[in-house]
């Protein structure tokens, strides 16, 4: 799981790594594996044990072992891209890993379950919450979300918020705002319940299947979008901003 963020500072780097070592499934746990633990985790460090090799150590800015909760990863994680977007800096997260490692389950998790969120519904109520309070303590602030849900499944990019048959997207070069997915749809969301039901709209539209890992593995991937323009007050006049977090499952 990689966080990149576009705030340079002294004491952190823009680009961090974090390493989430998920408990055994039902199905390790029948054949036996569970019997041998080949981790030893610490808050930064990952040591691998081997019965023929010299343990190895691998070394993160974050490490989450299994009784690590969503709200530890999001706290970790999470909270920093979102204070970046208040500030205008656009953020990323990147679940990466292979079939079965628990991706959408750190980026998504179980939305109707407060304890089993992952890092973007958090994220989600997270942020409108916070700019409720910016609205309370700054007269004149405004702002809005808009929302997006792209999939990337064979090399081909699909609108998955676009009502009826969606055809496939290409990416194009804008003078101004870079490489852009045209005509991809943009949804304004003004509450957490607005953005969770972009988000189940679109995960009911991605495309899965069976594999022995994961008899609902997601075979794509997916980037929710979330923009953040904002108009804060100044004397004289006004500033406009705006953020991007993307989230890549």
């Amino acid at each position: 799981m990689a966080c990149h963020d576009g705030q340079s500072e002294a004491s952190s780097n823009s680009i961090r790594v974090a390493v989430r070592c998920r408990p055994f499934s039902a199905r390790e746990h029948a054949e036996g594996a569970a019997r041998n633990n080949v981790l030893d985790i610490s808050d930064s460090t990952v040591q691998v044990l081997e019965n023929t090799r010299l343990p190895k150590d691998y070394c993160y800015d974050h490490v989450f072992g299994c009784s690590d909760t969503q709200e530890d990863v999001f706290q970790a994680v999470g909270m920093k891209l979102l204070d970046n977007a208040l500030n205008a800096y656009n953020g990323c997260i990147f679940a990466y890993g292979q079939t079965g490692s628990g991706k959408s389950h750190s980026m998504v998790g179980d939305v109707h379950s407060e304890a089993e969120r992952g890092i973007l519904p958090r994220a989600c109520s997270r942020l409108f919450a916070m700019l409720d309070a910016r609205r309370e303590q700054e007269p004149g602030f405004e702002a809005t979300v808009l929302a997006s849900y792209l999939e990337i499944y064979n090399e081909k990019l699909f609108d998955l918020l676009a009502g009826g048959a969606s055809g496939e997207l290409q990416v194009r070069s804008h003078p101004q705002l870079g490489a852009i997915v045209a005509n991809l749809t943009e949804c304004p969301v003004q509450s957490f319940d607005e953005a969770h039901e972009l988000l189940d709209f679109g995960a009911k539209r991605r495309a899965v299947g069976a594999t022995q890992m994961n008899a609902t593995s997601s075979r794509s991937h997916a980037v929710f979008t979330l923009q953040v323009r904002m108009v804060v007050p100044r004397p004289g006049g006004c500033v406009e901003s705006q953020a991007k977090m993307h989230f890549v499952d």
